[in-house]
């Protein structure tokens, strides 16, 4: 027999996942909680991907703020 965490997620269960990832604040917990392995494997892996994407994005965010602010710092503005 199957484990629970390893059959495929229904739709109900998607939309109410992504229901409760709009939800500010709660979304980034909920990220967290089932990127730690808590639940079904393929919201797992997605949590996981959303938490390596929102990484990514603040690393460049970072990055190109700073060279914006080095330029505009190096223009006397």
């Amino acid at each position: 027999m199957t484990d629970h965490n390893d059959r495929p997620m229904t739709t109900g269960g998607w939309l109410l996942t992504m229901l409760l990832l709009i939800i500010p604040v709660v979304n980034i917990i909920l990220y967290i909680v089932w990127a730690c392995g808590v639940g079904n494997r393929s919201r797992v892996t997605y949590c996981r991907a959303g938490l390596l994407w929102m990484l990514i994005g603040a690393l460049i965010y970072v990055v190109v703020f700073s060279v914006l602010g080095v330029s505009l710092a190096s223009l006397g503005l």
